[in-house]
């Protein structure tokens, strides 16, 4: 671990306890926060501080079962031009995050607290509008599938994540 790591992981525990943060430290730098929603009950985003940045990502959805997923993807792409500090991108197996990164020189309570509200309401936004690309109306009929593409996947396997879920390492 380096010193600017280090040096980072007391700045960024100072800034998640200014704002009241509900969080959890799973190692030097590296910190889960559950962000409550409305649309969705909570969403956990990952904060690691790096050499350069600190990054940030968050599950938006799991893509399983989609006859076509162009359009989400060109959607996402859209919505992309919207977005300042994070960006929807899709991991190796089509699942779909919220990617981005913070200077360290940002790296307060008031830049963490505005890179956490853009992510938060980039979900609040377009989380039907992706469901409704990606499933239509088979969510509501199927509920297998919708705890399937709902699922919390965040990098990690929280307790009741399952077990088909892809295992993601956050730290490439």
């Amino acid at each position: 671990m380096s010193d600017v790591v280090w040096a980072l992981d007391g700045r960024l525990l100072d800034a998640l306890s200014e704002l009241g943060a509900q969080i959890e430290r799973v190692e030097a730098g590296a910190y889960v926060v559950t962000l409550p929603g409305h649309r969705r009950r909570s969403t956990l985003a990952w904060l690691i501080a790096g050499e350069h940045a600190v990054a940030v990502e968050a599950f938006v959805m799991h893509v399983v079962d989609v006859d076509d997923p162009r359009l989400l993807h060109r959607h996402v792409l859209g919505r992309n031009l919207r977005r300042r500090t994070v960006h929807y991108a899709i991991d190796d197996v089509g699942d779909l995050f919220l990617v981005g990164s913070l200077p360290h020189s940002a790296c307060d309570a008031a830049g963490i607290d505005r890179v956490l509200g853009e992510v938060l309401q980039a979900l609040e936004d377009d989380q039907d509008s992706l469901l409704a690309l990606a499933y239509g109306g088979r969510l509501d009929g199927n509920p297998s599938l919708a705890s399937k593409v709902l699922a919390d996947g965040a990098g990690r396997r929280p307790a009741g994540t399952p077990l088909w879920a892809p295992h993601r390492d956050v730290r490439r």
